[in-house]
């Protein structure tokens, strides 16, 4: 079988395992486990604490330090409420494109890196090639933390990691850093006609999402043109709370986000927020209500990936992709974590992330044909 064809049929089997995030990944872990097996690879798995999740971290070629990781999460994000044409979780090609969840979003580049294990092995490898495959990335990047403190402590020091998101195989430098952030409200019940006698705590939220936006038109003077939008963004995308339109709310909740510019300090947006919270609303608030209060909460977060252009990773994807174009993005991935680790990292993948997270997701099959051919000249340059 044509690596091109091998390629696809992984995939395929790849799509057909339900790993969205609530559910386990361990039976697509058994399945790449298999897969590297056949091809000599060695193996680390790390679980998450039920032991319902795993990472896999494997290698083929020489031990020793340095060699090249290919990184990508194995679960994807929900299908409920969506009108798909096909199965989601049923692979079907119509019109050159692979639909399914998770084609694009990443079960793509997984497909073409272990389609290639064989072919690795049969190499005469002087650096390591190196499968990471996590958990959790969409719910925060929880699983590869865990990965990545496992080999810190096996003393396991790859040389460069290259992280299959989609970017239609455009080499990605740079990505902003991220978070989601929870912030509860507590007011005072009261009868709506005397709002001084208590505390609305939507009333509060409110506020609170007024505060957002001006400390989002003060971050927006904070400019990286080479990013999309170039500044830090606020968003306030989630909003509840109240029991009825008469009654002072007792309670609310505001689920916001940021998504920072990569060499910033990222947690002082939430400090800012947090001191201009505390200072310019609770006072009029307290007033009737002494209890009331915001309390702010981060529910995940993942740093940036900071532009590097002397990066190892950066060189090497430029040089695999035929380009020196080198681009950013504002949506995060593991890449940064990966660089927080001292792992130099770039973000280099199959298909459009407009794909990602919707109906009908697709890659197209000259995409995955790009892939499989950047990562075979990957393994030609573990040769020499």
């Amino acid at each position: 079988m044509q690596a091109a064809s091998r390629a696809l049929s992984v995939v395929e089997s790849l799509i057909a395992f339900d790993t969205v995030s609530r559910n386990s990944n361990l039976e697509l872990i058994a399945f790449a486990q298999s897969t590297l097996r056949a091809a000599g690879a060695t193996m680390r798995l790390t679980y998450d604490s039920e032991k319902t999740k795993a990472n896999l971290f494997a290698t083929i070629g020489p031990e020793r330090d340095g060699g090249y990781v290919l990184s990508g999460h194995t679960d994807v994000v929900p299908v409920d409420g969506q009108d798909w044409s096909s199965n989601p979780f049923g692979a079907e090609i119509r019109d050159q494109r692979l639909y399914g969840r998770g084609a694009a979003d990443m079960k793509s580049f997984i497909g073409a890196a272990l389609a290639l294990a064989p072919e690795f092995a049969a190499l005469t490898l002087k650096r390591p090639i190196h499968f990471a495959l996590s958990f959790d990335e969409e719910v925060g990047c929880v699983g590869v933390r865990r990965l990545l403190a496992d080999l810190e402590r096996a003393e396991i020091r790859p040389a460069l990691a290259i992280v299959g998101e989609p970017t239609e195989m455009r080499v990605v430098g740079a990505h902003k850093a991220g978070a989601v952030i929870d912030t509860s409200v507590r007011g005072r019940e009261g009868h709506s006609s005397a709002p001084e006698k208590g505390a609305n705590a939507v009333m509060m939220a409110g506020e609170f999402i007024a505060l957002l936006a001006r400390l989002g038109e003060e971050l927006a003077k904070d400019r990286d043109e080479f990013f999309d939008p170039p500044y830090t963004t606020l968003q306030a995308n989630m909003v509840s709370g109240g029991t009825a339109v008469n009654i002072l709310a007792r309670e609310a909740l505001v689920a916001w986000e940021y998504r920072a510019l990569p060499d910033r300090d990222a947690e002082a947006v939430v400090e800012r927020a947090k001191a201009q919270a505390a200072s310019a609303i609770l006072p009029r608030y307290r007033s009737g209500a002494p209890e009331a209060a915001f309390e702010t909460t981060i529910r995940a977060a993942y740093p940036g990936l900071v532009r590097d252009a002397s990066s190892p990773a950066v060189l090497l994807a430029s040089a695999l992709s035929g380009s020196n174009d080198i681009h950013a993005v504002s949506y995060g991935t593991e890449a940064g974590l990966f660089q927080a680790a001292g792992i130099p990292a770039v973000v280099c993948g199959p298909g459009s992330i407009a794909q990602a997270h919707k109906a009908d997701e697709f890659v197209a099959l000259d995409q995955l044909d790009a892939c499989t051919a950047f990562l075979r000249r990957l393994g030609q340059s573990a040769c020499v």
